[in-house]
């Protein structure tokens, strides 16, 4: 923008600018010089046609409005101006006509109002305003002398065509500044609506909503840049990414506002913490992300990514509501790590993966992690197709009854076979929880269970199936109709199937799974609570729940007699006892192990020392038919 408090040169009203009043500058600046030249013009062709006085007059009038021209617009007096151009125009012109008097030539300067008109007003104003003047000059003569009669200019009639001139040129400088001035002031309004509009387009192109904070188009150009430097300035550079724990719970039970909120919050922590010295950006959903610029080494970036965990993980207030939130951070190094933008990003990204499933809180990127990633990728993209390609199939553990050294029951353990290998549940059951593909594959097991009862049914043989229940299946509004489905399409009692519930499940809410819990024993079912002691449960809670039995894991039978006696194990029967609970144990394996539990008043187990799981057709070996079967066979 021009300092109007200095003086100003031709040079730079020639400037692009938005400014009226730099604008108004450079149009008088282009009139005054097409003026100029214009008094050139004719002096160069009046000394042609060897008028010498017109073409002295000219040159004169010419240098005079030039110098004072420029001292007014100096001073930026943009009406002097025009009113000094104005006199010239006429002073000039009267010289002119009076300097010889064969100048009937003034009608040549008609081009002079012609000129101006076209520099103020167009083209087109122009050739309306050439026929405005012929127009009245042809009237005048008419007037003046008739149609008959030789055209005589006398000294007064030159007066009057100067004047003439001179009125022509006035009405038009008028009426051309007053046009230039609207239409300036509306291109210039137009402009700035425009850059408003721009401005606005812009921000919300590269600027996050709902935080303010820059979105993730706008991070990645910042990140090639920063990488750009960090390999070309040999100063390392570290990504950040981060994503909130337990986010999703606080949408789903507290509402979206609520959530959105947090958000707020959390975006606003990030850029207290580290606007100064990094770039923050919310990246999506619940995911932020961080980029510093010039650390010193992967000590610091490994402050920076605990500094964050720290600010992150704690309890937020919002609306009178209080609830946790955690942080998982991976973070990625350039050069260190590659020297690529995307690559950087795709490496933080592995990096918190690597965090959020191993509940580091934050980790940095190391080469083995990509390749379990890609593991991980491929297992899950093969997992998503299992259930359609029928891969999946249940394997049956008996359960004995310690007293009569029966089968009473077994246990439906999930398996899944692809490429022809058994792979085992502890590499792909956590998996099916994350996508969220456990919903159909649990209600798949409960249909195949029920198949699988009736076929023995068929069988004489007298079985319960246990059956276990994860919490994203007991938290499903379709948990109870596929059971009440699937015991109703193969004709079964409900009383032969048994649920096994964590410990950690029923504590999320009390209330509701006590009456979730009510509605399945209405139905005649049993509930097991299943690895009990590993998990938090409160005995005041156990009180609540229709509980059947307890089992007892298999970390607290694996060592007995040699660690500690088996004091849990002993602990855990007697408090199922006070409950009026059974008891079975998991992971039996030996027969020190089944006599201590034996000794105890242990009720039930189940483990490797009857039987590892087995397919339905071997572990029938281990079933007893009922009685009312045998005669039947019998008599057959």
């Amino acid at each position: 923008m021009t300092d109007w408090s200095k003086p100003t040169t031709c040079p730079q009203v020639f400037v692009e600018s938005t400014s009226a009043q730099e604008l108004r500058a450079q149009r008088v600046w282009r009139f005054v010089v097409v003026l100029w030249l214009t008094w050139i013009f004719f002096a160069s062709f009046l000394w042609y046609r060897q008028y010498a006085d017109a073409a002295r007059i000219c040159l004169v009038v010419s240098a005079v409005t030039l110098f004072t021209n420029v001292l007014c617009l100096r001073d930026r007096n943009f009406r002097r101006v025009m009113n000094l151009n104005l006199a010239f125009s006429g002073i000039g012109l009267f010289a002119v006509a009076i300097s010889d008097p064969a100048m009937h030539g003034t009608m040549l300067f008609y081009p002079v109002s012609i000129l101006v008109a076209s520099q103020l007003l167009g083209v087109r104003a122009a050739l309306s305003w050439f026929v405005v003047n012929l127009l009245g000059f042809s009237a005048f003569f008419l007037f003046v002398y008739g149609v008959d009669q030789s055209i005589y200019t006398s000294r007064f009639d030159e007066l009057v065509l100067v004047l003439g001139v001179a009125a022509c040129v006035y009405l038009c400088c008028q009426q051309g500044e007053e046009y230039y001035r609207q239409r300036t002031e509306s291109l210039i309004q137009l402009s700035e609506d425009l850059r408003v509009k721009s401005d606005t387009l812009e921000a919300l192109a590269t600027t996050d909503a709902l935080t303010g904070l820059i979105n993730r188009f706008q991070f990645q150009e910042r990140l090639k840049a920063v990488v750009s430097e960090a390999v070309d300035g040999s100063k390392p550079a570290a990504l950040f990414l981060i994503d909130m724990d337990g986010f999703k719970e606080i949408n789903d039970t507290l509402g979206h506002p609520v959530g959105d909120e947090a958000l707020v919050q959390i975006g606003a922590r990030l850029t207290e913490e580290f606007g100064e010295r990094s770039e923050v950006a919310r990246f999506g959903g619940d995911e932020f992300c961080i980029i510093t610029a010039g650390i010193k080494d992967a000590t610091e970036a490994e402050l920076i990514a605990e500094r964050i965990c720290e600010l992150l993980t704690h309890r937020y207030v919002l609306e009178n509501e209080e609830f946790p939130l955690g942080a998982s951070v991976g973070y990625a190094i350039c050069p260190d790590h590659t020297t690529s933008d995307k690559d950087l990003l795709a490496y933080a990204d592995t990096a918190m993966f690597h965090a959020k499933e191993n509940r580091l809180g934050y980790s940095c990127y190391e080469r083995e992690m990509t390749e379990r990633l890609v593991e991980y990728r491929t297992v899950q993209e093969k997992l998503s197709q299992a259930l359609a390609q029928n891969e999946f199939f249940l394997v049956y553990q008996p359960q004995v009854n310690l007293e009569t050294g029966k089968v009473i029951g077994v246990e439906a353990l999930l398996r899944w076979r692809n490429d022809g290998e058994v792979i085992p549940p502890y590499r792909f059951i956590h998996l099916l929880e994350r996508s969220r593909e456990i919903l159909p594959v649990s209600n798949w097991i409960i249909r195949e269970s029920c198949r699988q009862l009736a076929i023995w049914d068929k069988q004489g043989y007298d079985v319960e199936i246990s059956i276990n229940v994860s919490a994203l299946q007991f938290n499903d509004v379709s948990f109870l109709p596929c059971i009440i489905d699937s015991v109703n399409e193969f004709g079964i009692e409900p009383g032969r199937l048994d649920f096994e519930i964590t410990e950690g499940l029923l504590i999320d809410d009390v209330n509701e799974a006590v009456a979730k819990l009510n509605k399945i024993k209405e139905l005649g079912s049993s509930i097991s609570i299943d690895d009990f002691g590993t998990g938090y449960s409160s005995l005041s809670y156990l009180r609540q729940f229709p509980l059947d039995r307890l089992k007892i894991d298999r970390a607290f039978v694996k060592d007995i007699p040699d660690a500690d006696d088996g004091v849990i194990a002993s602990s855990i029967i007697v408090l199922a006892k006070s409950l009026g609970l059974k008891v079975l144990a998991e992971g039996v394996e030996t027969v020190d192990q089944l006599n201590f539990l034996k000794h105890h008043d242990c009720d039930e187990y189940q483990g490797y020392y009857m039987s590892q799981p087995a397919p339905p057709d071997e572990v029938t070996a281990f079933f007893t038919k009922s009685p009312s079967h045998v005669e039947h066979e019998t008599l057959l």
